[in-house]
């Protein structure tokens, strides 16, 4: 069994369209949507510590001090990260109706320090190649798109879910490519394009801050997408892996 581009994008599809797929997106909207009012809390407070103009500034922030914006914009952060975590488990292990409570807090907090140490890694090795120059940065761009998966699903470390990865995505790069060109360029325009209207219109009829604030979470239900459409394809290498080991 090899990686069927056509097959990743229905079962990605299939993996969302569900309660399961309901409820997460909505969690989703709920931190993300919170998350955003810390966030831009701190760099207003932070710009007006430093004396720069704020008057014209608008973003959806509250008066509060620098301090405790940072505090609940990086536990909110946190929370998004954790999320995204219970969502590849629930996706890789095919769950439509009910999201196992083990998902929840499974090794939760050296799978959370490994994801995070493992896509700073991550982010690293794709500018560095694309730096220096742009095949490389694809190669580590598509290599290593399983490392999170295999953190959140199998607990690994980040260094084996690294090498995992490698090992998994070989042979495989090119229908990888395709894959992600296919739902990072198409997905990306998308929501691009709507997070852009979502800014204008909403903007223009009840303020910036409020077009601000919901253009920042209309991109999420396609940032599910994209991660149920490498969970289905991360469960077809699985399972072209182990046809390969047996045979």
């Amino acid at each position: 069994m090899t990686l069927n581009i056509g097959s990743s994008l229905a079962g990605g599809i299939s993996r969302v369209a569900n309660r399961n797929g309901l409820l997460l997106l909505v969690a989703y909207l709920l931190i993300g949507a919170a998350w955003q009012i810390p966030f831009y809390s701190a760099v207003v407070t932070g710009l007006e510590q430093s004396g720069t103009p704020t008057g014209n500034v608008a973003l959806p922030a509250i008066d509060a001090p620098l301090a405790v914006s940072v505090s609940a914009a990086i536990l909110l952060l946190l929370g998004l990260q954790w999320l995204t975590i219970v969502t590849i488990r629930t996706f890789v292990g095919g769950h439509t109706q009910e999201i196992p409570s083990e998902y929840y807090t499974r090794n939760i907090v050296p799978v959370l320090l490994n994801s995070l140490v493992g896509g700073l890694i991550y982010g690293v090795l794709m500018f560095v190649g694309s730096v220096l120059f742009v095949i490389p940065g694809i190669i580590a761009y598509v290599a290593f798109i399983f490392t999170l998966v295999y953190v959140a699903v199998e607990d690994k470390n980040f260094i084996a879910g690294f090498r995992n990865s490698w090992q998994l995505t070989r042979g495989h790069w090119l229908r990888l490519f395709g894959l992600l060109l296919v739902v990072v360029a198409g997905i990306g325009l998308i929501s691009g394009v709507l997070t852009a209207m979502t800014s204008l219109v909403v903007g223009a009829i009840a303020g910036e801050g409020i077009g601000i604030l919901l253009s920042g979470v209309v991109g999420l239900p396609f940032s599910l997408l994209i991660l149920a459409t490498l969970a289905e394809a991360f469960t077809q290498l699985r399972e072209s892996q182990k046809e390969m080991v047996t045979s």
